[in-house]
């Protein structure tokens, strides 16, 4: 059993998963396997665009597609809660699991 201040250390399993996401893909495995599972019902990620600069929303409802947006995207904020709240309307009740740095949470 973990304790408060224990650290693990966890990459994924799948192999695309692993070779694409930025430390092992952990975050990317767990992603996929909630939408797997009907833990979530979609996920709201970046993908990369032309460059390293381009963040591009992603919607994804199909745990195939999760792999798509593995690594992490350093480049400016796409603020994405302003965008689910605009742009997703009709997600309400749904469970999203969203991925983002602090600064695109404000």
């Amino acid at each position: 059993m973990a304790a408060k201040g224990d650290m693990s250390y966890v990459w994924a399993k799948d192999k695309e998963i692993l070779e694409k996401g930025e430390c092992g893909g952990a975050v990317t495995a767990l992603l996929k396997y909630a939408l797997e599972s009907k833990f979530v019902d979609a996920v709201f990620a970046v993908r990369k665009g032309q460059d390293i600069y381009d963040a591009v929303p992603a919607f994804i409802t199909d745990p195939s597609e999760v792999a798509s947006t593995a690594g992490s995207l350093h480049c400016g904020t796409l603020l994405l809660p302003k965008i689910l709240k605009n742009y997703a309307d009709g997600a309400k009740g749904m469970k999203i699991a969203v991925t983002c740095k602090g600064c695109d949470v404000m």
